[in-house]
């Protein structure tokens, strides 16, 4: 096989200094220029940053600190621009970060000082454990087990241990200079979901709706005024072996609440929905953030009841609203839990039911389950059987009761046909909703109540 000269050249020289020694201190790399985070649903972050790095011409060390202490080392990717020779040689990421425990383990068999302030006494005792609390033995030889007494440790004790996650790099470069490099890796410790709040007016049949977008960082690490991005979708993700270098720091969340101006633009990306924040945000570790993601005023609704007519219990209230752009909406909407609020008679707000919501496209209808009716009952009652040889027929008697004193209501009863079916008689209105449903919509007055029955036939072929 033909070989390039050049290329040859090159490697050779590669070669000959990857041979070299590295330099006995390693250079730290410039501060954070430009932070993009994309988040997805799901405890995952592609996070990219530029930093500038003072490169010399040949084999050296670089240490970057202030990355994701949830760093997947295998996702790092380092690119210079276009003409800058250099080989990505060895990597490491460090993330044993300094806490008590790790500092006493470095002193097992060491001696310790040991300083009393309650009965003002100083000792020197020699630490052989610290698994279940601290084990020492003093200058006459006794084992102590958790004496009292605060431990000094000696100057510099933490020196080999990091303060934050370190992602360190030995390279080659072709050329000396200052560049701009682009670091981009994926991390966990960054999710995100979606949270609506619906108040909906005194009839029920209009509702303001905003959205908020909570963020939670878990990471490890504080990222400062950097272009955020969500993807709203399910984003497939194979299966990793067990990596978690760093414990979730679950507890102590600070909560920020962030609005307009400047919220999200969204647009379709791939086969998922991207929300670009219009300004930068920073999002400090163990912290949760909620920026406003939509608000939307006099958008329509419909209440509905549903009574479940073949397996009887409550009368289930809902609420529906078409998702367009008619209707004062239109943005896709990520999945969440939207909550559901109501003025009541002296104007204040109640908190009256909360359902989850799927990822919904423009146009789509958003159902949600509220709760059951205090005031709607329904009853089911199977009336007659029979055999017919090849197959059977069913006689059933439903009663649906509205103890409102003033409202009249419809109610939706679903009922629930398997096989090849057909009504033979109905008392009111139905519709064959699909395959193994008919459906009837049943007007109830107030304070009275409405009975209906209907026979079905079911044929076995």
């Amino acid at each position: 096989m033909k070989r390039n000269p050049a290329t040859l050249l090159f490697v050779c020289v590669l070669l000959a200094y990857c041979a070299m020694p590295i330099p006995a201190s390693a250079k730290e790399a410039g501060a954070v220029s430009d932070l993009f985070i994309t988040i997805y649903n799901g405890d995952l972050a592609l996070v990219k940053e530029k930093r500038s790095f003072n490169l010399a011409s040949g084999r050296q060390q670089f240490t970057l600190d202030n990355v994701s202490g949830r760093l997947n080392p295998s996702t790092v990717h380092l690119a210079f621009p276009e003409g800058v020779e250099f080989e990505l040689l060895e990597q490491n990421f460090d993330y044993d970060l300094v806490n008590m425990d790790k500092m006493l383990n470095k002193f097992i068999g060491s001696e310790l000082t040991l300083i009393d302030d309650y009965n003002k006494t100083e000792q020197r005792v020699t630490l052989l454990s610290t698994a279940g609390g601290r084990v020492v033995r003093d200058a006459s030889g006794q084992i102590l087990l958790n004496p009292p007494g605060r431990v000094v440790l000696p100057a510099g004790s933490a020196d080999e241990l990091l303060l934050r996650p370190t992602l360190s790099w030995d390279l080659w470069s072709g050329s000396s200079g200052t560049q701009t490099g682009e670091i981009s890796y994926l991390s966990g410790g960054l999710d995100w979901k979606a949270d609506y709040v619906v108040m909906l007016n005194a009839d029920d049949t209009a509702a303001d709706i905003e959205g908020w977008v909570t963020l939670t960082n878990n990471s490890g690490t504080t990222f400062e005024n950097a272009q955020l991005k969500l993807v709203a979708g399910d984003v497939n993700r194979a299966p990793m072996d067990d990596y978690a270098p760093m414990e979730r720091a679950l507890d102590g969340y600070a909560m920020a609440e962030e609005a307009a101006p400047g919220g999200f633009a969204e647009e379709s990306f791939f086969e998922y929905h991207l929300y670009d924040l219009q300004r930068p945000t920073t999002i400090r570790n163990s912290q949760q953030k909620q920026i406003g993601l939509l608000t939307a005023a006099g958008v329509g609704t419909e209440k509905l009841f549903v009574f479940d007519g073949r397996n009887g219990g409550d009368v289930s209230v809902k609420v529906q609203f078409e998702n367009s752009e008619e209707n004062n909406m239109g943005m896709p909407l990520p999945k969440g839990i939207v909550r559901v609020f109501k003025a009541d008679s002296k104007g204040q707000a109640q908190f009256v039911g909360e359902d989850r919501i799927d990822h919904t496209p423009r146009d789509e209808d958003v159902r949600l389950t509220i709760g059951n009716a205090f005031d709607i009952k329904g009853e089911t009652v199977k009336k007659d059987y029979k055999d017919i040889g090849s197959g059977y027929t069913e006689t059933w008697e439903i009663t649906l009761k509205n103890h409102k004193e003033s409202e009249d209501v419809t109610v939706t009863v679903p009922f629930a046909i398997w096989g090849d079916w057909d009504i033979l008689s109905a008392s009111t209105d139905y519709v064959k909703k699909d395959a193994n449903t008919a459906e009837f919509k049943v007007d109830v007055p107030a304070d009275g109540e409405t009975k209906f029955t209907f026979q079905y036939r079911v044929v076995w072929r």
